[in-house]
């Protein structure tokens, strides 16, 4: 692997880890709607509140995966192990199949830091390094709520979630209502917009398709979950797919083999002092 593609497959396994994937030796028991109201009858405050009380809140994360990344036809596969605290740090080694370690990722609200063991280099940057190289704006929040499998807003000051539609047996949450819709496909608007579509089992009320599609610069992610799992902290989706659509696409599969939760962790990030600073 060149550095280039392990600080790329870093980024990617950043964002998209929490798109949840895992083997499951066991499917989740769904859990009935708290009052069973028909789902015809939801509103869009009333959705994003049962999104809110489904969601899975473990403050503490220690999993292992594999994974596969496919871009411009080129498959790579490897292992990861993933620790997290909730609202403060991200932690993850990645490792080829059957190899050592060979670079490690630690993400905070405030920086990300890359440790690239094979070439002994690293780098600290912001968030900016992920957005430049995924093609996309993400934060903390962001990564934080697709590790978990939970709601988030795109853009939180521009993308108001306006419409529930029901379709076969789930919601579709969407930031555009019917008519707005339209116009924004027409290639007559100036203004088209980024659109987020949340598609949620209308039963135990977790998501299992996530989409943000910005029109004005046509890029694009759709994550899909699978294969969710009762915990003590909720359920967790564990399996996921995930497709950005940009310059260069890029799909991500991952698969957890291992999911603790509740136990405090440890994430170390020691560089050596021999180690070239990459900016």
């Amino acid at each position: 692997m060149s550095k280039y593609l392990l600080l790329r497959i870093a980024a990617g396994v950043v964002l998209l880890c929490g798109l949840g994937a895992c083997k499951t030796r066991q499917k989740a028991s769904p859990v009935p709607p708290a009052d069973g109201k028909p789902v015809q009858e939801a509103s869009v405050q009333e959705l994003l509140s049962r999104l809110d009380s489904s969601a899975f809140h473990a403050g503490w994360i220690n999993a292992k995966a594999s994974v596969t990344t496919i871009q411009e036809g080129n498959e790579t596969s490897f292992n990861i192990t993933m620790r997290a605290r909730k609202d403060s740090i991200i932690w993850i080694s990645i490792s080829p199949l059957l190899g050592i370690e060979v670079a490690r990722v630690l993400i905070t609200p405030d920086s990300v830091k890359f440790l690239d063991r094979l070439h002994n280099k690293y780098q600290v940057n912001t968030f900016e390094t992920i957005n430049k190289l995924l093609q996309l704006k993400v934060n903390f929040e962001i990564v934080q709520s697709l590790m978990f499998g939970n709601f988030f807003a795109y853009k939180k000051n521009e993308n108001r979630f306006n419409s529930v539609y029901l379709e076969d047996k789930y919601y579709i949450l969407s930031s555009l209502n019917k008519k707005k819709l339209k116009r924004a496909l027409e290639e007559k608007d100036p203004n088209k917009p980024v659109i987020q579509d949340v598609f949620i089992n209308n039963t135990y009320f977790r998501i299992f398709r996530m989409s943000v599609d910005d029109q004005k610069i046509g890029k694009s992610l759709v994550t899909e979950y699978e294969d969710f799992r009762q915990t003590d902290y909720g359920q967790f989706p564990f399996k996921s797919n995930t497709r950005i659509t940009a310059d260069k696409d890029f799909e991500i599969k991952i698969e957890f083999g291992k999911l603790v939760t509740g136990e405090e962790q440890e994430f170390p990030f020691n560089i050596p002092s021999s180690y070239e600073r990459v900016r």
